[in-house]
C-alpha cells in the first residue's frame, strides 16, 4: 500500500490540484467581494494530505532538506514580526494593536507550510501541479467573465485591451476585462513562464506549459509585468553564457546591487523625483503619485528613522477613506519597497533586504548550488520590478510560488544527455565533451543532499 503514496499518485495529485484550484477561484472578483481571502483556506488541505502521507508511509525522505527551506523562509517573516513588535512597543501601542498587526502577516507562515508540504509529497513536480491548479482556475474565471459579454464580445474586448496595452478607458468600459483582471494570478504566470522556459529541463511539456502561462499573462495584462518579465528572462539568458564561478559571482553582485538600488529608489520617491519623471514622460501612475507624496511626510531617508511597524501604511490610508482628506479611492500603497521602508525603518529595512536578497542568495549558492541560485535570482528580479509599483510582495500566490520554484528546481534530477555512442574511443571531440559533461553531472548531482557544490560543476538550462 505504501507504493500508492508517491509523487505520481493520481489520488494525491488530483486532491492537491483541487485544493489549489479551489483556493485560486477565490481570486474571482465575485467570490473575492463576497468572501474575501476565505477561499485561500482550501489550500490548507495540502497539510492534511501530507500528514496522511507521512503517517501512512512513514516516509521521512527529504524532510531534513525541506525543513531547512522552511526555516529559511520563515526566518524572514519572523524577522519582520519581531522588528514590528519592537517598533510598536517603543511607540507604546496597545496589545490589541500589536496582535492585529502580527496576525496580518502570520498567514505567510501558513503559506510556507503549505508549499513545503507540497514539495514533500511531489518534489520537483509540485511546481507543475501548482501551475495546473492555478491556471485551471484562471481559465474558469475567463469563461465566467465571457458569459457576461458572449465569446465574441470577450474576444473583441481582449484584443482591444492588448492592442491598447491596457489603456484605462478600455478596462473601464469592459465588464469582461474588469472580471478577468486578477492581479495575483497574472503576476504568477510570469514567474511560471520563466520557470518552464529555463528551469525544468526534465519536464516533457515544458514549452506547452510556458505557452499557457504566457497566454494567461497577456490576458491579465499588467503593464509593469512586461518590463519585469523581460528583465527576468534577460538575466536567465545572460547567466547561460557564464561558467559556474561566473554565475555565482553574478547572482551575489546582483543581490548587493538590489540593496543599493532600493535605497536609491526610496530616496527619489521621497524627494519627488520619481513622480516628476513619470509626469514629464506622461507615464500613467493611476493615483500612485498622490499616495507617494502623501506618505512622504511620515518618513525620512535617514539612519535615525526607526519605522512605523507592519501594516502602518494600509491602516493610514484606510483611516482616510470616506473623509475629506482621502488621497485616492484605494487603501493599498502600490509600492512594496516604499511600504517596507516606511514600516520597518532604515535599519529594519536594511536587515530585511540583506536577509531576503543577499543572505538567501548566498544560502542557495552554498546549500543548493549555482543553478538554484540563478533560478532564485531570475524570478526575484522579475518580482522586484513589480514591487516598485504594486503590492505583490505578500500576495498569496506570488509569495508562495517564488519560494516553491527554487525548491522544486533543487529537487529536480539532472537531465540526462542523449549520447549516440557509448564507446569513448569512437567519439569525436564534441561527443567526448558531452560524455564527460554527463559523467560530471551524475557525479555532482546533489538531490536530495544539501551541501556546497563543486565549483567546477556547470549548469545546463537546456
Amino acid at each position: 500500500m505504501k507504493e500508492l503514496y508517491t509523487k505520481n499518485s493520481k489520488v494525491f495529485i488530483g486532491l492537491y490540484i483541487f485544493f489549489i484550484f479551489g483556493a485560486a477561484m477565490g481570486d474571482w472578483k465575485v467570490l473575492n467581494q463576497a468572501l474575501g481571502a476565505l477561499p485561500k483556506v482550501i489550500s490548507a488541505g495540502t497539510l492534511g494530505l501530507a500528514g496522511i502521507y507521512l503517517l501512512w508511509s512513514g516516509n521521512f525522505k527529504n524532510l531534513k532538506a525541506i525543513s531547512r527551506f522552511a526555516i529559511l523562509f520563515s526566518s524572514i517573516i519572523i524577522g519582520i514580526i519581531l522588528c514590528s513588535i519592537i517598533i510598536w512597543i517603543m511607540d507604546l501601542q496597545s496589545l490589541s494593536y500589536i496582535l492585529k498587526g502580527v496576525s496580518k502577516i502570520s498567514y505567510q507562515l501558513l503559506n510556507i507550510a503549505i508549499l513545503c508540504a507540497a514539495v514533500y509529497m511531489f518534489e520537483e513536480k509540485a511546481a507543475k501541479y501548482t501551475f495546473i491548479g492555478i491556471a485551471s482556475a484562471n481559465f474558469v474565471i475567463i469563461i465566467l467573465g465571457a458569459a457576461t459579454t458572449g465569446i465574441g464580445g470577450a474576444i473583441q474586448d481582449m484584443i482591444a485591451n492588448i492592442t491598447s496595452f491596457g489603456a484605462n478607458e478600455v478596462i473601464t468600459n469592459s465588464t469582461f476585462i474588469r472580471a478577468i483582471e486578477i492581479h495575483d494570478i497574472t503576476f504568477v504566470m510570469g514567474v511560471f513562464f520563466i520557470y518552464f522556459i529555463f528551469f525544468c529541463p526534465g519536464e516533457k511539456y515544458r514549452y506547452v506549459y510556458a505557452g499557457i502561462a504566457m497566454f494567461l499573462f497577456i490576458a491579465g495584462l499588467k503593464r509593469i509585468a512586461f518590463l519585469s518579465l523581460a528583465l527576468g528572462v534577460f538575466f536567465a539568458l545572460f547567466c547561460m553564457l557564464l561558467g559556474p564561478k561566473g554565475k555565482a559571482r553574478t547572482v551575489m553582485l546582483t543581490a548587493v546591487m538590489i540593496v543599493v538600488f532600493c535605497y536609491f529608489y526610496i530616496f527619489i520617491i521621497q524627494k519627488g523625483y520619481f513622480t516628476q519623471f513619470c509626469t514629464e514622460h506622461e507615464i500613467e501612475l493611476n493615483g500612485r503619485d498622490r499616495i507617494y507624496d502623501y506618505i512622504s511626510q511620515f518618513y525620512e531617508v535617514s539612519p535615525s528613522y526607526r519605522g512605523k511597524g507592519y501594516e502602518f501604511c494600509v491602516q493610514l490610508l484606510k483611516s482616510l477613506k470616506g473623509t475629506a482628506g482621502q488621497v485616492v479611492d484605494i487603501t493599498a500603497v502600490h509600492n512594496d519597497i516604499l511600504k517596507m521602508y516606511v514600516e520597518m525603518g532604515f535599519w529594519g529595512f536594511l536587515a530585511w533586504i540583506l536577509g531576503y536578497y543577499v543572505f538567501q542568495t548566498h544560502w542557495y549558492l552554498s546549500r543548493c548550488g549555482e543553478k538554484v541560485a540563478v533560478c532564485f535570482m531570475a524570478i526575484n528580479i522579475y518580482m522586484l520590478i513589480t514591487y516598485m509599483t504594486d503590492n505583490t510582495m505578500f500576495y498569496y500566490w506570488s509569495s508562495m510560488v517564488i519560494r516553491l520554484i527554487p525548491m522544486c528546481f533543487f529537487f529536480a534530477p539532472v537531465k540526462e544527455i542523449t549520447l549516440r555512442k557509448t564507446n569513448v574511443l569512437t567519439m569525436n571531440k564534441y561527443e567526448k565533451w558531452l560524455y564527460k559533461k554527463q559523467q560530471k553531472d551524475r557525479k555532482n548531482q546533489r538531490k536530495p543532499r544539501m551541501q556546497a557544490p563543486s565549483q567546477d560543476n556547470d549548469l545546463s538550462f537546456s
